[in-house]
This record gives structure tokens, C-alpha cells and sequence, in this order.
């Protein structure tokens, strides 16, 4: 089983592929959560970008993994508790 630190530095690794906003962005850790069933790990970023001159924003993304081996399993835009997947 990956343990927490490996899993927040993989799910950072994906981060980019997915969601290309995150490109290149200083991104902030915001949570970490193991399913119940000890499955999943879903892992949340946010990160700030500008979408217009002087507009910026905070962009939050979650990114899931296998917990048995790390693998990518999904993302989505926003916050995501393990019960919402």
C-alpha cells in the first residue's frame, strides 16, 4: 500500500496532465483523505492562476489514486471527500 507522503507526490505528479492550468503554478497541498475502505486515496491541490489581467483566482483540484499501488484513477475540479466519487 502507498503510503500518504508517496501518494501526495504522485497525485502532484499527475496534477499538470490532467488539469494544464496547473502548469508550471506553485501549487498548495489543501487535504488528504483515505477511503473508508481503504481503496482510494483522494488527494486536494489548489493552485492561483490569473484569467484576465488583474483577476485571479484559486483553482482547487482533487486527484484519486489506487491505494494499493498509486495509479492514477481519476480528478475532478473542486474539493471531493471520498464518499462523493
Amino acid at each position: 500500500m502507498v503510503q500518504v507522503k508517496e501518494a501526495v507526490q504522485k497525485a502532484k505528479s499527475y496534477l499538470p496532465s490532467v488539469f494544464p492550468s496547473a502548469e508550471g503554478q506553485e501549487v498548495r497541498l489543501e487535504g488528504v483523505e483515505l477511503t473508508e475502505d481503504t481503496k482510494f486515496w483522494t488527494v486536494t491541490f489548489s493552485y492561483q492562476h490569473e484569467i484576465a489581467p488583474m483577476d485571479i483566482v484559486r483553482d482547487y483540484k482533487t486527484v484519486k489514486l489506487r491505494a494499493e499501488d498509486g495509479e492514477f484513477f481519476g480528478a475532478r475540479d473542486g474539493f471531493a471527500s471520498s464518499g462523493s466519487w
